[in-house]
């Protein structure tokens, strides 16, 4: 595009009309801005400035003490109310003593005790100790000796009894032995039992000889003379087989031939009664005769039912012998096996006393030794040790009788009592408070925010609730704790603060305390409200004409932070100057 032929007269008419036009829109705008009914403003002036710190804090005394005992007890005597003055040492209270002063006379007898003992541990023993350690000794040495003549007495008790039991078991278990010892009553009872079976077979003879009987036998029953004659025939051969193992059993009675020969003579038993049985059944089938009376008859048939009835117990008694033996061999055994567990309880029992009474021996001589020995260094050291445990006892009941007296620890007023004669006051629990109501000062806890404005030395100016605000007082402070304290959720920080010595003041009043924290006479000053911060940087806005107030910006360095909502200009301002201090928008 050609430049000159742009810029034209119509163009440059039109660019200039536009200008204009802007310059009267900007005029307008900020002319109403400017008006001096919503600017407000101020001058700069020289000004006595302070920066104060205020917070409200409580009347404490430097001597704020809450007095309790040091034990539990019932509380005896209370020598003080609310108000007395006391110096340090006076007996405020005092409990119940009778069982401390009873545990101080008790470990003071613990200590006279053990001190007896270190000078009895120093002398030696008397001789009349020694004379009764060497009886000592003695009656022990007896009591050993005795232990050791009981242990030889016992084991030859014990052997004898032990041979005894196993003689008299050995007797029953000998096949040869010639004496009664149950095998032998076996084999009577067994020959007396196969006599008894002979016996009854010649009687039975007897009968199948006679003639007169011959043709009435059994001739109501026939079978019962055939079942008798069948019975008959078989009682012979067991009956021998029998009287062998009898004989072998008398050469040598052993188990195996005692119950060979038993068996053989049951089983002959057996079978002689059941031909003895067949035979009485036969005769009572059997009738009289001319040749044979009913009285003949009658015999027979109590001869046979009398070997019936012998025979019936043999069985009985060949087994009762059996059985005579095996309970005789039985307690036999228990007898041996007995004697030797009591042969052992009483060794044991008399060596336990050998050993007991060895060690009563030893601890003896030991005694006697160390009587007449001289006192070792141990010994010494241990009885001494007993005086050292005896005076801590001593030391520890003192302190227990201590504690049972409530003393003051240093001058001051008593301002609260809590306790009364009678009451069960227990450790540690307040029963008084002491003051010192001439020697008072402030507490008041400055949140982290204020505190970094204070130190030690800084005036305070107070009003004390109780004595109206009109009337101020002047102190300073003494101590800022370095630790904070939390309340109600915000740091705090404790702060001490002195005041005169004013009668009307009392501990737990309500101090309002004005802090100064800083001062600067005829400073320059402006209010805060002046000041624009931005970018890091503090600024003002200075009036440049009068009547339209307007103005423009400038960048100023500020000082101190003062009351009243001042602020200290160090450089940027002159004195007289107008600022703006408010736009109304």
């Amino acid at each position: 595009m050609n430049i000159r032929k742009f810029f034209t007269k119509k163009t440059v008419v039109w660019t200039i009309i536009i200008l204009v036009l802007a310059s009267g829109v900007w005029y307008f705008i900020n002319k109403g801005k400017n008006a001096p009914a919503n600017i407000q403003t101020a001058t700069v002036a020289r000004q006595n400035l302070e920066q104060t710190v205020l917070t409200t804090g409580q009347v404490v005394s430097a001597l704020n003490l809450n007095l309790s005992f040091q034990g539990s007890g019932v509380v005896k005597e209370v020598n003080v109310a609310a108000g007395s003055k006391v110096k340090a040492g006076d007996v405020l209270a005092i409990f119940n003593q009778a069982n401390a002063q009873a545990a101080l006379v008790s470990a003071q007898g613990s200590l006279a005790q053990a001190q007896a003992n270190y000078q009895r541990v120093l002398a030696g023993a008397t001789p009349e100790q020694v004379n009764v350690s060497e009886k000592s000794v003695n009656s022990a040495q007896v009591a050993y000796n005795n232990a050791l003549n009981q242990l030889t007495t016992i084991e030859q008790s014990t052997a004898a009894a032990v041979s005894q039991a196993q003689a008299t078991l050995d007797d029953l278990q000998s096949p040869t032995t010639q004496s009664d010892n149950k095998r032998t009553a076996i084999v009577t009872a067994i020959a007396n039992q196969l006599a008894s079976i002979q016996s009854a077979i010649d009687k039975e003879n007897q009968i199948l000889n006679d003639n007169n009987l011959k043709d009435t036998f059994s001739v109501s029953n026939n079978n019962e003379a055939v079942n008798f004659q069948n019975a008959y025939k078989q009682v012979q051969p067991l009956l021998n087989a029998a009287n062998l193992s009898l004989a072998t059993m008398q050469a040598y009675k052993s188990d195996a031939n005692i119950s060979q020969a038993a068996n053989d003579a049951i089983a002959a038993l057996n079978q002689s009664i059941s031909s003895l049985t067949y035979c009485f059944s036969a005769l009572q089938n059997s009738v009289t005769s001319s040749k044979i009376s009913q009285a003949q008859l009658d015999a027979y048939k109590s001869a046979i039912n009398g070997e019936l009835t012998s025979e019936n117990s043999g069985v009985s008694s060949i087994r009762g012998a059996q059985q005579a033996l095996s309970n005789a061999l039985t307690t036999a055994q228990n007898a041996v096996t007995n004697a030797n567990l009591s042969a052992v309880q009483q060794k044991t029992t008399a060596q336990n006393q050998i050993n007991s009474a060895h060690a009563a021996l030893l601890q003896a001589q030991a005694t006697l030794s160390q009587l007449k020995a001289k006192a070792q260094p141990a010994d010494i050291n241990s009885a001494k040790a007993q005086i050292l445990s005896a005076q801590g006892q001593v030391d520890a009941a003192q302190a227990s009788l201590a504690n049972t007296i409530l003393k003051a620890p240093a001058d001051g007023t008593i301002t609260q009592v809590d306790t009364k004669v009678g009451e069960q006051a227990t450790a540690m629990q307040e029963v008084m408070v002491l003051q010192d109501i001439n020697a008072l000062h402030v507490e008041a806890y400055v949140s982290e925010a204020n505190v970094a404005y204070l130190q030690p030395g800084q005036s305070v100016d107070y009003t004390f609730d109780a004595l109206g605000p009109d009337r101020h007082f002047s102190g300073k402070i003494m101590t800022i704790d370095p630790a904070s304290t939390v309340i109600s959720g915000v740091v705090d920080y404790l702060v001490k603060a002195d005041f005169p010595n004013i009668p009307e003041i009392k501990p737990g009043m309500t101090a309002n305390m004005t802090i100064l924290v800083a001062r600067k006479d005829s400073a320059l000053a402006i209010p805060s409200g002046a000041v624009i911060s931005r970018d890091g940087k503090q600024y003002v806005r200075i009036i440049d004409n009068k009547d339209t107030k307007t103005y423009h910006e400038i960048s100023i360095q500020t000082g101190l932070q003062a009351d009243g909502g001042l602020m200290e200009v160090v450089s940027g301002l002159e004195e007289g100057q107008e600022i703006v201090t408010y736009i109304k928008q």
